[in-house]
């Protein structure tokens, strides 16, 4: 008998494209399945959507869950809060806007359960409009990346993209990744960076996720809400950085440099010898991501 798997949907005022994305997980051609829904206390149609859909789809291998919360918790809080409902061996995440190809789940599975050494797989994604017309065949090929293996010390250097929309993982390891801390909005690096403690990313090379993209997208607009927490974040980066080195003024290129040539050294996780604290290493996941965008944020250091 194939192994449980769990598919984790939040949603929020996503009503334009929830019924797409139900049927494409619906008409998997895996099974046994668990669909968790959990809605972030959507204002728009969306809940009575989902409500009308789940009517007439009971069946013996596929168990439904929604939840609705009474308050707004922001994207990472809303998958935290729906982890302790996982029963799966393994889970994937979805998002509401997107459109899944029918052996996504079994393609994933299949490559986890062939590469032991592997506790998370990312497959490649092709790029649609809001008419859902393919505007980009393979993000992996436009961004000139390959299929290998990758390790802890990948995943740092952001040399690897693991967009959650993309993610299968094993779930032994769910109680040291989750719950994601508070309001942060980069939650598919969080989760990368921690699972990437635990063994090797692996990669394939298929556009089994149909990534859509439009003016209303939900992780657009909750990095939005949540950059200040980021930039929060920075500051804090800057502070223990300056009690380590005891230095009194800071040039934030200072530690750009410092962490590119300490990146430069093969088997050094900066990361884990500087913050060894859970929440420290997600400070340093979020130095990454202004790190690799400096362009784009310098005027806020």
């Amino acid at each position: 008998m194939e192994k449980l798997v769990t598919v984790l949907l939040p949603i929020y005022n996503g009503q334009r494209f929830i019924t797409e994305m139900l049927n494409s997980i619906y008409f998997q051609d895996y099974r046994p399945l668990e669909i968790i829904i959990t809605d972030d206390a959507s204002t728009d149609k969306t809940s009575a959507m989902v409500c009308r859909w789940l009517k007439g789809k009971s069946r013996d291998d596929i168990s439904f869950k929604y939840i609705r919360n009474e308050e707004n918790r922001g994207l990472s809080g809303n998958i935290s809060n729906a982890v302790r409902y996982i029963h799966g061996a393994y889970l994937f995440l979805a998002d509401q806007d997107d459109v899944w190809k029918k052996n996504k789940i079994s393609a994933q599975v299949g490559y986890l359960e062939k590469n032991d050494d592997c506790e998370m797989c990312v497959c490649d994604r092709s790029v649609i409009n809001d008419k859902g017309k393919v505007v980009c065949g393979s993000l992996m090929r436009y961004e000139h990346r390959t299929a290998q293996k990758r390790s802890y010390q990948d995943v740092l250097n952001r040399s690897i993209c693991y967009s959650s929309n993309c993610l299968c993982l094993k779930t032994e390891h769910l109680d040291h990744i989750f719950p994601i801390p508070d309001k942060i909005c980069e939650h598919d690096t969080f989760i990368a960076i921690m699972v990437a403690h635990y063994g090797k990313i692996g990669y394939i090379r298929k556009p089994l996720t149909m990534y859509r993209i439009h003016e209303d997208n939900l992780s657009g607009n909750y990095a939005l809400e949540t950059t200040p927490t980021l930039f929060k974040l920075f500051r804090v980066i800057i502070k223990n950085f300056r009690r380590i080195n005891r230095r009194e003024e800071i040039d934030p290129i200072l530690i750009q440099e410092a962490l590119k040539a300490r990146f430069n050294e093969k088997n050094v996780q900066f990361s884990k010898a500087l913050y060894p604290g859970r929440i420290e290493k997600l400070y340093f996941a979020s130095f990454c991501y202004i790190w690799n965008n400096l362009d784009r944020w310098k005027r806020f250091i």
